[in-house]
């Protein structure tokens, strides 16, 4: 790396210009810093922001009824609420105004899709809901609120398409799409405006991740709740449970490869045995498949440092290994069974991992250090 030589003359100049001239930094010249309030005052001003929203609506409840009991009223009402929650995150930037916008747009969506459920069946409702928060996704310039429109998104979709009877099928491809985030999350994009802000902000990736973890870990359900959603009991579904199982096996395969490309190091045997891996791993995880979508989540938190990640991984895995043991749909002797297997494989292909990725060059430096603080 070049040193930068700070002279005299260079230093009175701003420190990002005297690192442009050294050329190890380009482009513009980051914005300063913003102050942040200490954490009361932003919880004051959160509960301000909200307690003003819920007068202003229960003002609105009282004496516009009339519109809300129209037919486009909640249409109209809704969407007005929700560009005023826009125009705030817009223009103000303090914890009052961000607070009191997400008021207004979580009761506009409650008000517009209270009229989409007045005019269309439960099926369609729910594919205008997921659209509606798709929208707000790419439109609102606000993290808590992409990411709880992408939470509500997620189940909004799972949701339509289990009533579409297309269930099992969601949860891989969202899962994915999380994943596709996480590991792309500082690849710099050439396209820009809403394709970008769907791709650059992690609390997108955060909130699909959460509605699929909450699905198949925390819940630990399995599919008995697509059972729940379905118009007609008796009618069969187009989808099978194996393939939202095949399409996590394909989401673990992408994340291992994608983090083995990394790592340009690695021999082409250790990759392929890594790639083995995530499938036996996978294949293993088909009677219990939260385990494999925890595990990636551990994983993609280790690759990236990221202890949050590893936290809700690691949260979620507990949290399912401790559900499906009570799970009734399966006996205690299989359920044990699956469990004890998936452990001895996780330990068996740990060992072999272990050995077979380090150097031997490597393993002979530590074996003489050994003997000489042996001898020492």
């Amino acid at each position: 790396m070049k040193q930068v030589d700070v002279t005299t003359k260079q230093s009175s100049l701003p420190l990002w210009q005297t690192l442009s001239q050294q050329q190890l930094v380009s482009g513009e010249a980051p914005k300063g810093a913003e102050v942040n309030s200490p954490w009361f005052v932003k919880l004051l001003l959160a509960v301000a922001g909200w307690l003003a929203a819920s007068f202003f609506l229960g003002f609105m409840a009282l004496g516009f009824e009339f519109i809300i009991e129209s037919d486009a009223g909640p249409y109209a009402v809704g969407i007005i609420l929700m560009l005023l929650a826009w125009l705030l995150l817009v223009k103000s930037h303090n914890e009052f105004a961000e607070h009191l916008a997400l008021a207004l747009s979580f009761s506009g969506q409650v008000l517009w899709i209270f009229g989409v459920a007045q005019h269309f069946d439960t099926n369609l409702t729910w594919l205008l809901a997921a659209i509606l928060q798709l929208v707000l996704v790419g439109i609102m310039p606000n993290d808590i609120h992409r990411f709880c429109s992408a939470w509500i998104f997620a189940g909004c979709l799972m949701a339509a398409l289990a009533l579409f009877q297309l269930p099992f099928i969601a949860g891989g491809l969202l899962f994915g799409l999380a994943c596709w985030l996480l590991l792309n999350e500082f690849k710099p994009l050439k396209s820009a405006g809403v394709a970008s802000a769907f791709y650059r902000h992690q609390a997108i990736a955060y909130g699909l991740l959460i509605s699929q973890l909450m699905q198949s870990c925390f819940m630990a359900y399995q599919y008995s709740w697509y059972q729940l959603m379905s118009d007609t009991a008796d009618k069969d579904f187009y989808t099978a449970p194996w393939m939202g199982n095949i399409l996590l096996a394909l989401v673990s395969v992408y994340v291992a490869n994608k983090i083995l490309s990394f790592y340009p190091e690695l021999s082409q045997k250790l990759r392929y045995g890594v790639w083995l891996a995530m499938v036996i791993i996978s294949v293993l995880s088909f009677e219990a498949p939260g385990i494999n979508v925890a595990l990636i989540v551990i994983l993609l938190g280790f690759a990236a440092s990221n202890y949050l990640l590893m936290g809700l991984g690691i949260a979620a895995l507990l949290s399912f290994v401790s559900a499906y043991y009570y799970f009734l749909h399966y006996t205690l002797l299989e359920k044990s069974l699956t469990l004890a297997v998936l452990g001895l494989a996780l330990l068996a292909m740990r060992w072999l991992l272990l050995k077979y990725s380090t150097p031997k060059s490597a393993t002979a430096t530590i074996g003489t250090l050994a003997k000489e603080s042996e001898n020492e």
